[in-house]
């Protein structure tokens, strides 16, 4: 028996067909098959860092690092870095949805998936989600815990304090930034997360938010992001 919220979306799709965010061709999900030809992959990545092997200078061994595991599947590179930049700063919200999208594609190949509990999305401080109007990590995790049926924790998660945008600081300042930015009022014990993010450059954002996980118990926690600036 049809559901109400399947004749719902079949509506939606009739009246308002998805287009593609970078070529504006009507694909059936996010970007179509020539867009995603496009975007690169992250060759050989390390499990542990997600950046291509040889790694020839590890965060690990420089940063405090705390995840268990990154899976980012594709490069912080153009035409992808445009998508997520207009996302963010041209208020583009449908992004999300495709950008999500193409992390799921490839998740099944890179992570396993058994091993996740639950997703949480890197979150943004109140000021700037009304300035912005939206999370762009919340709604990259919202199409893929649809997509793979994982639960999103949403609710007690959130981040503390206000920090200047990561790309205006180099390393060290931004492991400074966001020590203690993010702060978890919720019982996670025994959980094993996906932390969810648009991109990662030196980790520093996603190890925070893991230290927070863990300290409400988190067994262990990981990252997913779309891209890798390399």
């Amino acid at each position: 028996m049809t559901s109400v919220s399947e004749v719902y979306n079949t509506v939606l799709d009739y009246l308002l067909p998805e287009h593609c965010g970078l070529c504006l061709e009507q694909p059936a999900r996010g970007f179509c098959a020539s867009c995603r030809d496009e975007f690169a992959i992250v060759e050989n990545p390390c499990a542990g860092c997600g950046l291509t092997q040889p790694v020839r200078r590890c965060p690990r061994e420089t940063n405090r690092w705390l995840l268990e595991r990154v899976v980012v599947p594709l490069r912080y590179e153009f035409p992808l870095s445009t998508e997520i930049h207009a996302m963010k700063y041209s208020r583009r919200r449908l992004n999300g949805r495709a950008l999500g999208l193409l992390l799921a594609e490839h998740l099944p190949s890179r992570a396993n998936l058994r091993e996740i509990d639950a997703l949480v999305a890197v979150p943004l401080h109140r000021r700037r989600l009304r300035q912005r109007g939206f999370s762009q990590s919340l709604e990259i995790a919202r199409a893929i815990s649809t997509e793979l049926a994982i639960p999103l924790l949403i609710a007690g998660i959130r981040r503390a304090r206000e920090t200047r945008p990561q790309s205006e600081l180099d390393i060290n300042e931004r492991q400074a930034s966001v020590t203690g930015a993010f702060s978890v009022s919720r019982d996670l014990r025994g959980l094993r997360i996906a932390v969810v993010d648009d991109f990662i450059t030196t980790g520093a954002t996603v190890n925070a938010l893991a230290d927070a996980l863990y300290s409400a118990g988190a067994r262990n926690v990981q990252a997913w992001s779309v891209a890798r600036t390399l």
